[in-house]
C-alpha cells in the first residue's frame, strides 16, 4: 500500500518553506561518449550512528488518516523533512516511494525550477513508517549564484524534432528517416518522435534542466533505443547544436545453469535441475505470468529470444516442461546447441531473480516482471534475453514499467572454438546486476543516477562482485582470488589487470587508484570497488561463515544466515539508501547504515576494517573534481 499513488500526488509540486564492461559500444561510428559524461555530486547524511539520535518529524500521526486512504503517513513526513533539508527549493515527489523488506521507506524527490524538472537534481529521504529519519542525499541546487548561466524555458528553444535530429547527427547514431520524423506531443513538454527508423521504440523528447560546467542549462532530454544502444542525450535547448551530456542505460562487457555457483563448464558440469524455482518468489512458477501459461522459455520473469548469430529463430518449446539439449564447449557451430544456450540463460535469470525477491529486490522496489500480481510496482518488465547476438554482453535498463534488454552474445577471445557468453555466469549475473543497481540507487522510476565516473565504478563494481560472491565455494580461504569471464576469453585474469584479491601484493588497488583511473579509464575502476568488498566479505565470513549458495535461509528475524546472503542483503538494502549520483564514500557509509538496520550494528567493525584496508577508512576523504580522493586507514576508536 505504500506504493500506490494517491490523486494529490499526481500534481504535487511543494514549495519547500515559500514563505521564510567495457567501454560502451554503440556501434562502430559513433563517437566514444566520456565527453559528454555528467558528472553530478550529491551529499549524503545518515543520522543512526553512534552518538548521533536518529530524529523524528514534529508532526502528531492521524490514524484517521491513515484509514481514510489519503496520504501514506511516512511519505507526508518525508516532504516536511524534504522542506527543512533542501530551504527554498521547489520538488515534486516521484511516483516510485516504498517500503523496503527492511521497514526502511524510500521517499525519492525531483527539483523543480520554472515548472521543469532538474534531470540531474534528486532529493531522497529514508524514513521510518513512523517519521523517524536514517538519512537523506540529494543533490539539489541551492545556491544559484554559483551558476553562472540560468537559460529560461520561456527563451525560444529549438523544437523537440529539432533536438531529436541533433542528437543523431552529432552523435553519429544509426537513426535514418529524420526528414519524415514527426513530434506529437504527449504531456507538458513531453512529446515522442515518429516515423524515425533505427529505433526498437519510437524516441521521445522532454523539456528539462540540466547542470553542467556551473551552468543551469535549459535542454532537450532525448531517449533513444536502437537496440545496439539506449541512450539518453540532452541537447541545448537555446543553441540546438550543442550536446550537453549522455547517459547510456544499457551496461555494455563482453564475458554466463550449470549448477547455481557453478560459473562455467571449467568448473563442473551441467545438471538437470528439477523444480528450482523459489514459489515464495515466484509464485506463478518459472512458466507463467498468472493469466498465461507458456511452454517455451517465457514466464514471468524472463523470456528469451534468438539473435543475430543464430539463424533459427525458434525458442525451445516442451509441453512438458522437460529443457534438456546437449551441448559441449568444444563444439565449433553454436547454433547446434541454440536451445542449450536458451535454457541455460532463462535458469540463471530465473534463478538470480528468486534469490534477489528473497532478499528483498521486488515489486515494490523495482523488480523485473511482468505481472507484480498486487503487490506493488509497476509490471509489464519481465527481462528480454537475447542469446547468439554479437561478440558483446549488455543490459540496457529503463525505469520501472519498462522491460530490461539483456544480450548475450559469442566470444572469439579464447580462439576456436569460440564461446558462447552465456556459459559464463560472471558474465551473465554481471550484467543482470547492472539493472538490479539501477532500479534500487535513486528509485525504479529513475534510471540515470549512474552516469558518473563514480556511478560508473561502483555500477561496475557490484556487477563484478556480486558474482563473485556467489562464485565463493565453501572450502574458499581469504586468499583466495577471482576475476570475471576468464573461461570466456581464455585468460586467468579474464576482461580485468586486476584480480578481486585480498592480497595488497597481488592488487594493489586503493581509493586513490580512482584518480588516475578516472581520467585513463579501463575497468579496473571496477576492481578497486568489488575489491574492497571482497574484503568486507571475509571479515563477516570470519564471523558468519560463508554460507549455502543455492538458496537463502533466513533465520527467525528474516536475517540471512552467512556472510555470502547477509552481505547480498546490506549492497541491496544501501544501494535504496544511497542517494542519486553517489560517491563511494557515500556507498560505503549506506552498507554501514544497512547492517545497523539489520543487525543493530553487530558488524561494524568488521565492515570499517575492511573498507579501511583498502583506504576507504574513517579519514578517507572525496574532494571536488576527478584527483580528488585521499586515502584513510583510520576505523572508529570503538574498533
Amino acid at each position: 500500500m505504500f506504493r500506490s499513488l494517491l490523486p494529490w500526488l499526481a500534481i504535487l509540486v511543494a514549495s519547500a518553506h515559500p514563505t521564510h564492461d567495457i567501454p560502451a559500444r554503440v556501434g562502430k561510428t559513433v563517437p566514444p561518449l566520456e565527453s559528454y559524461r555528467l558528472d553530478t555530486e550529491s551529499t549524503y547524511t545518515t543520522l543512526d550512528q553512534e552518538g548521533d539520535v536518529p530524529f523524528t518529524v514534529h508532526r502528531e500521526r492521524s490514524d484517521d488518516e491513515i484509514e481514510n486512504g489519503t496520504v501514506p503517513y511516512f511519505v507526508q513526513s518525508a516532504i516536511s523533512e524534504a522542506q527543512a533539508i533542501v530551504p527554498g527549493a521547489s520538488f515534486r515527489v516521484v511516483d516510485d516511494f516504498y517500503v523496503g523488506t527492511n521497514s526502511v521507506g524510500h521517499v525519492h524527490f525531483q527539483q523543480v525550477i520554472d515548472g521543469l524538472d532538474v534531470d540531474t537534481a534528486y532529493l531522497k529521504v529514508n524514513i521510518l513508517e513512523n517519521g523517524t529519519v536514517l538519512s537523506y542525499g540529494h543533490s539539489f541546487i541551492l545556491d544559484f549564484d554559483e551558476y553562472l548561466t540560468v537559460k529560461k524555458r520561456d527563451d525560444n528553444p529549438i523544437t523537440p524534432q529539432d533536438a531529436f535530429e541533433t542528437a543523431v547527427k552529432l552523435l553519429n547514431l544509426p537513426i535514418t528517416g529524420l526528414a519524415s520524423a514527426v513530434a506529437e506531443q504527449t504531456g507538458d513538454e513531453s512529446f515522442i518522435i515518429k516515423h524515425a527508423e533505427g529505433c526498437v521504440t519510437d524516441p521521445t523528447a522532454k523539456l528539462v534542466y540540466v547542470v553542467k560546467d556551473a551552468s543551469l542549462i535549459l535542454a532537450w532530454r532525448v531517449e533513444m533505443d536502437m537496440e545496439s544502444n539506449w541512450l539518453v542525450s540532452y541537447v541545448d535547448a537555446a543553441s540546438g547544436n550543442e550536446i550537453t551530456g549522455v547517459i547510456e542505460l544499457k551496461n555494455n562487457a563482453s564475458y554466463e545453469a550449470l549448477p547455481w555457483g557453478t560459473m562455467n563448464p571449467d568448473e563442473g558440469p551441467r545438471e538437470l535441475m528439477v523444480n528450482p524455482e523459489d514459489r515464495a518468489s515466484s509464485p506463478f512458477g518459472w512458466h507463467s505470468d498468472g493469466t498465461l501459461s507458456y511452454t517455451t522459455l517465457r514466464g514471468n520473469n524472463a523470456f528469451v529470444t534468438i539473435g543475430e548469430k543464430t539463424s533459427n529463430k525458434a525458442v525451445a518449446t516442451s509441453p512438458s516442461l522437460i529443457f534438456s539439449y546437449p551441448y559441449s564447449p568444444a563444439t565449433a557451430d553454436w547454433q547446434s546447441y541454440v536451445n542449450a544456450s536458451a535454457t541455460e540463460a532463462f535458469y540463471t535469470v530465473n534463478k538470480f531473480h528468486d534469490i534477489l525477491y528473497a532478499l528483498g529486490f521486488d515489486e515494490a522496489a523495482g523488480n523485473f516482471q511482468s505481472s507484480n500480481n498486487g503487490k506493488g510496482g509497476i509490471g509489464g518488465d519481465a527481462v528480454e534475453i537475447t542469446i547468439h547476438t554479437g561478440a558483446s554482453a549488455t543490459m540496457s535498463t529503463p525505469v520501472d514499467g519498462r522491460a530490461p534488454r539483456l544480450s548475450m552474445g559469442i566470444w572469439s577471445d579464447a580462439g576456436t572454438p569460440q564461446r558462447d557468453s552465456v556459459f559464463e555466469s560472471t558474465v551473465l549475473l554481471h550484467e543482470y546486476m547492472h539493472g538490479v543497481t539501477v532500479r534500487l540507487v535513486g528509485g525504479p522510476a529513475t534510471s540515470n543516477c549512474l552516469g558518473g565516473s563514480d556511478g560508473l565504478s561502483i555500477n561496475e563494481g557490484y556487477s563484478d562482485f556480486v558474482p563473485t560472491l556467489l562464485r565463493v565455494k565453501s572450502g574458499d580461504r581469504r586468499n583466495k582470488d577471482y576475476t570475471i569471464a576468464d573461461w570466456a576469453v581464455g585468460r586467468p585474469l579474464g576482461l580485468r589487470s586486476h584480480y578481486i584479491s585480498t592480497s595488497l601484493e597481488t592488487t594493489p588497488l586503493t581509493f586513490e587508484s580512482l584518480n588516475a583511473l578516472s581520467s585513463t579509464g579501463g575497468f579496473d575502476v571496477a576492481t578497486v570497488w568489488a575489491t574492497v568488498l571482497y574484503e568486507v566479505f571475509w571479515n563477516l565470513a570470519d564471523t558468519y561463515g560463508i554460507g549455502e549458495v543455492n538458496g537463502v535461509i533466513l533465520d527467525a528475524d528474516g536475517v540471512p544466515q552467512g556472510a555470502r546472503y547477509y552481505f547480498l542483503r546490506l549492497i541491496l538494502d544501501s544501494d535504496a539508501l544511497v542517494p542519486c549520483s553517489p560517491n563511494h564514500l557515500q556507498a560505503r557509509d549506506a552498507i554501514l547504515q544497512a547492517d545497523r538496520l539489520l543487525s543493530g550494528g553487530a558488524n561494524q567493525c568488521a565492515i570499517w576494517k575492511g573498507f579501511a584496508k583498502r583506504g576507504f577508512g574513517q579519514d578517507a576523504v572525496r574532494g571536488s573534481g576527478s584527483q580528488s580522493r585521499v586515502n584513510g586507514f583510520a576505523v572508529p576508536s570503538s574498533c
